[in-house]
């Protein structure tokens, strides 16, 4: 329940933001339950729009509160420190708390384009798998993925299920082949409405845009992955790392 502000030297919007973190914590506010409106927050506490607004703008800035236009003031889920040493979606999840899941989107074997072959370093003809998921925290969207596989290294892998199976595990128990080292570009954007569509965001939300490449013990190309992050949940730490 909230607390009324006192009328101390402190200020209200601090007493305001003070206890709405209160009932996070306490869980009596959990992740994705949507906050009081400016207007309610404003009756409830008996303060201003401006003090209600200035409240809730320092919990989004914190990452506590992710904002919807529109719609409303939301708990953020707790933000994931993406990737501790660049494990699998899978792994990194899980080893944080989470439930990780993924729905396929599309699983093809095709032609790449130009610049995905010189980035998988790919022989003339040589072709890909493109797996395209959309990756799932406790069951809330927070990534759009396409994994481009080079063929040559992992035939028949369209029988597999990955929406239940980890990539990573079907390369290093089906193929023999072990995520070793990895690099990341990543950018900072906003979505588009096809892209907000699938990540449950509004178009214009801000993501994260990684583009890494996976390497062998050898130093073999072994994927090109794509990640779209919704960016009020990640937090990016990259470089080369090894992943053991």
């Amino acid at each position: 329940m909230p607390t009324a502000p006192n009328r101390s030297f402190t200020p209200l919007y601090y007493q305001i933001e003070q206890d709405l973190l209160r009932q996070i914590d306490k869980g009596e506010l959990k992740p994705g339950d949507q906050l009081p409106s400016e207007a309610q927050i404003s009756r409830q506490y008996g303060v201003s729009r401006i003090t209600a607004r200035r409240a809730l703008e320092n919990l989004v800035q914190q990452g506590i509160v992710y904002s919807r236009q529109g719609i409303g003031s939301f708990v953020a889920y707790a933000r994931i420190r993406e990737m501790s040493g660049f494990r699998s979606f899978s792994e990194d999840i899980t080893a944080k708390g989470y439930r990780p899941s993924s729905r396929v989107v599309e699983l093809s074997l095709e032609e790449p384009e130009a610049d995905v072959a010189r980035r998988l370093q790919l022989p003339e003809g040589g072709k890909i798998y493109r797996l395209h998921r959309i990756r799932q925290m406790d069951d809330q969207p927070v990534a759009d993925e396409v994994a481009y596989l080079p063929a040559h290294l992992y035939p028949g892998l369209d029988q597999y299920d990955f929406s239940k199976a980890s990539l990573y595990e079907v390369f290093r128990t089906r193929y023999g082949i072990n995520p070793t080292w990895a690099d990341a570009e990543i950018e900072a954007t906003f979505a588009a409405p096809d892209l907000a569509q699938r990540l449950g965001l509004q178009p214009g939300d801000a993501v994260l845009v990684a583009l890494r490449q996976t390497y062998s013990a050898t130093f073999e190309v072994i994927e090109l992955v794509r990640s779209v992050y919704c960016g009020s949940r990640f937090t990016f730490f990259t470089g080369r790392q090894f992943i053991g």
